[in-house]
């Protein structure tokens, strides 16, 4: 067994990368990096490829709030790291950045394997040695040190740092198992950011089709879950989108299917009140009565889904103004501020991260240290931690592994 005086920090993603580089940077020495495939490879599939670094929202208090798992836990990490300080740290480091209309924040290239490069690099100058195509077989707490096995070695480190990220299959060999070796729990793991599958037929067709500004109420029985704001997408299965991340986030604990769907209530224009939009409705039918209804209501929701909403209420998106009833202007109104929608499935396929993860009551906050085993750290995705889309989930990374690489240098 080969004995090493140092940190080994197994899983080679953001939260990884950011432990190891924050402790050499102050004067940690001997740290190892373990990676199953290739080094920051997950980085390079964030934003759409540009990689959404983080979120341009500066109080640390009002940031936490965007994590529906682990907000007070993140206080700490985020009051000594958070947007402003990661933003100036990676501007430090040479990567220039800019912040969108909506607070999410990218490299200026719009290029994630620029943000790669940058910790590459960075790791390489600090002398860490990246153990890429490495796959960590067995860990177990060797007296006060770790003994770390692979294919290849049996290596004895003084500290020990698992960031492996989040997988709600729980494979084998995976961080959580390795975890719950060393006496940690871990809770119940779901999918989150997921898009939604739906039953109505009629919503399939519309796939493509964008919706702006909409809000969605998911319930289960009567019982509201979630609440929400924001633009979505109909897709060949169902909805997707911000809007519906961040619902299926929300939800991700919750128990639905084909026998008890979650219902997803959507008002379309949820700038009018109800009864401003009857009444402006009933304006427009009047004083249009020779154009089509779908003509009328264009201005409010794309023509596709006026005629995929009126045709489930077999109303003739044709018909004249003129030929409205009570019962159908009553239908309209209803279809722009209620229609609904049965999420049956989550796109399991598809989630972007993790619900659930190591037990946050088991390692301090301020440090990411574990409760239970000196020298032993927690940091990412693989802890009981989730925030919602626009950069949060890579800062949570940013922020843990600048604690636990903080702690790891003392």
């Amino acid at each position: 067994m080969l004995m090493v005086e140092g940190t080994a920090i197994i899983g080679g993603g953001p939260a990884g990368f950011m432990a190891g580089i924050i402790a050499a940077e102050n004067g940690a020495e001997n740290i190892e990096i373990f990676e199953s495939k290739e080094a920051l490879k997950s980085i390079l599939w964030t934003g759409n490829g540009r990689c959404n670094i983080t979120n341009a929202t500066f109080d640390f208090k009002e940031l936490a709030a965007s994590y529906p798992r682990g907000e007070k836990f993140l206080y700490s990490a985020f009051s000594k790291f958070g947007s402003v300080e990661c933003m100036d740290w990676f501007s430090s480091h040479g990567l220039e950045l800019y912040i969108e209309s909506d607070n999410r924040v990218f490299p200026k290239s719009n290029d994630a394997s620029e943000v790669r490069s940058v910790l590459l690099n960075l790791a390489k100058n600090s002398g860490i040695k990246v153990n890429n195509h490495t796959q960590v077989l067995d860990i177990e707490a060797f007296g006060d040190k770790f003994r770390v096995i692979t294919a290849k070695n049996h290596l004895l480190f003084d500290k020990l740092v698992i960031s492996t990220g989040g997988n709600y299959k729980k494979p084998v060999n995976s961080g959580y198992f390795m975890a719950e070796k060393l006496g940690h729990s871990v809770t119940k793991l779901k999918p989150s950011l997921s898009a939604l599958v739906v039953k109505e037929i009629w919503a399939y067709g519309l796939a493509g089709v964008g919706v702006k500004r909409a809000e969605i109420k998911a319930l289960q029985g009567s019982k509201e879950i979630a609440h929400a704001y924001g633009d979505f997408i109909f897709t060949h299965r169902g909805v997707s989108g911000p809007l519906i991340f961040k619902i299926s986030s929300y939800c991700a604990f919750v128990d639905y299917d084909e026998e008890n769907p979650l219902i997803l209530k959507i008002n379309f224009v949820p700038d009018i009140e109800k009864s401003a939009l009857e009444k402006e409705i009933l304006n427009e039918l009047d004083k249009n009565s020779k154009k089509s209804v779908e003509n009328i209501l264009k201005k409010y929701i794309p023509r596709s889904l006026i005629q995929a909403l009126l045709g489930s209420e077999l109303i003739d998106p044709e018909k004249k103004a003129s030929q409205i009833t009570r019962e159908d202007r009553k239908s309209i109104i209803r279809l722009l501020t209620e229609a609904i929608l049965s999420a049956k499935a989550s796109e399991s396929d598809h989630e972007i991260v993790t619900a659930g993860g190591v037990e946050l009551n088991e390692v301090n906050a301020a440090t990411m240290e574990s409760k239970l085993h000196k020298n032993l750290y927690f940091c990412g995705e693989l802890l009981n931690i989730d925030g919602l889309t626009g950069g949060f989930n890579l800062q949570a990374c940013w922020s843990t592994g600048y604690a636990a690489g903080i702690s790891l240098a003392k």
